[in-house]
C-alpha cells in the first residue's frame, strides 16, 4: 500500500525550494490569456464597467502571484502578502464579473446569440480546467514545483479555450 503524501500549503516563514523563472513565466501566460479574455468578453458586452474592473482584479491579483513566483525563484525570498494575496483579489474581481455579466446580459445575450459548437466545446474545456484548478488548490502541494507545473500548464489551456471560445463568438 502507498503513502499518501501529505500536501504542504506555503506559510508566512517558508521559501519554497525548486521555484524557477521559467515557471514564473509559465505562470504569466494564462494571466495574460485571461486578461484577452476579458478584453473580448468587455468588448461583446459593451466595455461593460463591473466586467472591465472585475477583470482588473483578477488580471492583477495573478500578475503579483508572478512576480511572488520570480522574487522567490531569483532572491529566495517569500513576500507572504503577495502570495496571500490572490484569493481576495480574485474572488472580488470574479465577484465584480459575474455582477456585470448580470447586469450586460442583453449585451452578451446577442453576443452568445450565434455561438457555435467549437465556441462550447471550448467553453466546456474551460470549465472542466478550471474545475481542475480547484481540485488541485485543494489537493495539491503548494509548494511543490511539480504541482505548480501541473497547475499553471491546465491553467494555460483553459485560459487559451476561454480566449478562443470568446473570439469566435
Amino acid at each position: 500500500m502507498s503513502e499518501k503524501k501529505e500536501c504542504t500549503k506555503i506559510t508566512k516563514d517558508m521559501v519554497p525550494e525548486g521555484f524557477t523563472l521559467s515557471l514564473a513565466i509559465v505562470d504569466a501566460i494564462p494571466v495574460l490569456l485571461f486578461a484577452v479574455a476579458i478584453i473580448i468578453l468587455g468588448i461583446k458586452a459593451d466595455f461593460s464597467p463591473l466586467i472591465m474592473l472585475g477583470g482588473f482584479l483578477c488580471f492583477l491579483g495573478g500578475a503579483i502571484k508572478v512576480l511572488w513566483k520570480v522574487i522567490v525563484a531569483t532572491k529566495q525570498k517569500n513576500v507572504f502578502w503577495m502570495y496571500k494575496q490572490m484569493g481576495p483579489v480574485m474572488g472580488i474581481g470574479f465577484l465584480l464579473l459575474i455582477i456585470g455579466c448580470i447586469v450586460s446580459r442583453a449585451a452578451l445575450k446577442a453576443a452568445f446569440a450565434g455561438i457555435g459548437v467549437a465556441s462550447i466545446v471550448l467553453f466546456v474545456l474551460w470549465f472542466v480546467c478550471m474545475g481542475l484548478m480547484g481540485v488541485f488548490a485543494a489537493k495539491l502541494d503548494s509548494s511543490d514545483p511539480k504541482s505548480n507545473w501541473i497547475e499553471q500548464c491546465t491553467n494555460g489551456v483553459g485560459e487559451l479555450c476561454l480566449c478562443l471560445a470568446l473570439a469566435l463568438l
